[in-house]
């Protein structure tokens, strides 16, 4: 059943992203209108795959790594959502983010069943599925306000060399940019925080340490105290635009390193290779 309402799924995501970039190209409200729907179609198989999978993760008591990019994509479109029915009108940022979710269902799909979760044992302890949930929606606003930062970075190239091309007729204001990506940061690093407290305590629980130093761990705190600095620096310094653009690609680096790297191709505590 999960099979079926995935491929649902990929095939409705993928006809959105071609019509997210008929919708970029003509800018026409119709055309908008059928993307949206199709991508919001897509999240309902989506979702219900989710409903299939979470079912057989707490019957098989097992979770693959590939699970996770696949949650991910779930995020980064219920995110898309959230902004696009905001004041803030966002729209062509749909053609943008659908890569990344077709990326990511892609690799969810080709990657090995053999990554599992070395904490199959603790899935139904209350505080894991609160530390595993909130870490994937930082993950998906860190991923949101990266994007959201390469096209200001873009539509900013244009203004400043007073060669107002392609961008500066497609895509958003700089200000809805730099105010999206600014919620993005601030809501990230809640769901991290909230990661990182919840983590700590099943830790606790679970190995009787709260903090083991882990590359994972310490990958992740590392993530953390980018956000924490570029918050400072937007609140007391007034970082905005292009500083803070710059700065929110540097930690979806980091992240690529803790999601990728550290999680598949190191072995120990936290990673998912055996």
């Amino acid at each position: 059943m999960t099979d079926l309402f995935f491929i649902l799924t990929f095939i409705a995501y993928f006809v959105a992203f071609i019509g997210f970039g008929f919708y970029f190209k003509t800018l026409r409200k119709d055309v908008l209108k059928y993307a949206q729907f199709i991508l919001g179609s897509g999240f309902v198989f989506h979702s219900i795959f989710w409903i299939f999978r979470i079912l057989e993760i707490y019957s098989t008591n097992t979770l693959y790594f590939k699970d996770l990019p696949n949650f991910l994509a779930w995020c980064l479109i219920l995110i898309y959502f959230i902004f696009s029915f905001s004041r803030l009108k966002i729209y062509t940022v749909g053609f943008f983010i659908s890569p990344f979710i077709l990326f990511f269902l892609f690799i969810s799909y080709i990657i090995s069943p053999t990554f599992t979760s070395p904490f199959t044992p603790y899935f139904r302890n209350f505080w894991f599925p609160i530390h595993a949930i909130s870490g994937l929606f930082s993950h998906g606003f860190l991923i949101f306000a990266m994007v959201t930062s390469i096209m200001y970075l873009l539509q900013e190239r244009e203004i400043k060399r007073k060669h107002l091309g392609i961008f500066y007729r497609k895509l958003p204001p700089l200000e809805y940019l730099d105010r999206v990506s600014e919620k993005c940061v601030y809501l990230g690093f809640l769901f991290l925080s909230i990661a990182i407290i919840t983590g700590a305590i099943w830790s606790n629980l679970v190995y009787a340490e709260y903090w083991r130093w882990s590359p994972k761990e310490v990958n992740s705190f590392i993530l953390w105290l980018i956000y924490a600095i570029l918050i400072h620096q937007r609140i007391l310094i007034g970082w905005r635009g292009k500083k803070s653009a710059f700065m929110i690609i540097l930690g979806f680096g980091v992240w690529l390193i803790s999601f990728f790297v550290i999680n598949l191709f190191t072995k120990g505590f936290h990673t998912y290779v055996s």
